[in-house]
């Protein structure tokens, strides 16, 4: 999976704002002024995730998330949304977006937001391969590359994913065979959204 950030925006100080937000939360930024520069980027680089506004002034006949998702259907894709825009960006989730951030006061939130998504895409990689009973090179890989060492959060949500898909999303099995309470169950799938989870892969 591509970890490149690509942030679109047609106004040159959000462009620099948002890009370097991202930048102090760790992530590989690329930047684009416009909806063209975009999706030049976006077929050079591939990039893991695409900030962009609910609409871009050289794009004026096609929603920005809609368009790139028609150059990378498994990208993800976070709208950058003014107040009047809110019931729109809101409309576009989970079909052609994957969250939105109210600018400009919920910026802060951005850096999780992407984690969110990137993370999302990780796991989903890994239970297609368990689907399709790829076959890996030990018991670690299931989990990790080579030298990753990864968050114990990661680790259970991967291990709460894999559990839920081979019991058939049956939660009091899975609480049974992981040894753990129902309660705690419930809490642990709500703690890590995977009732949106199971809904996009069903999707």
């Amino acid at each position: 999976m591509n970890h490149i950030i690509l942030v679109v925006h047609d106004d040159p100080a959000a462009l620099a704002r948002i890009g370097a937000r991202l930048e102090r939360g760790g992530h590989d930024v690329r930047r684009a002024r416009s909806a063209a520069e975009a999706r030049r980027v976006a077929l050079e680089e591939e990039p893991g995730v695409i900030v962009t506004p609910v609409h871009l002034s050289d794009l004026p006949a096609e929603r920005p998330a809609e368009h790139f998702r028609s150059i990378q259907k498994d990208i993800g894709i976070i709208l950058l949304a003014q107040g009047v825009e809110i019931d729109e960006a809101s409309s576009m989730l989970d079909r052609s977006a994957d969250d939105f951030i109210l600018c400009p006061m919920e910026e802060p939130r951005l850096v999780s937001a992407v984690d969110h998504v990137l993370e999302r895409q990780e796991l989903q990689e890994r239970v297609e391969q368990l689907q399709s009973g790829a076959p890996q090179q030990n018991a670690i890989t299931s989990f990790t590359a080579p030298g990753e060492i990864r968050t114990f959060a990661q680790y259970e949500r991967e291990i709460l994913v894999h559990a839920l898909f081979t019991t058939g999303w049956n939660v009091k099995e899975t609480a049974t065979r992981l040894k753990i309470g129902r309660a705690t169950l419930y809490r642990k799938i709500d703690r890590y959204d995977l009732r949106s989870y199971r809904h996009r892969q069903a999707g």
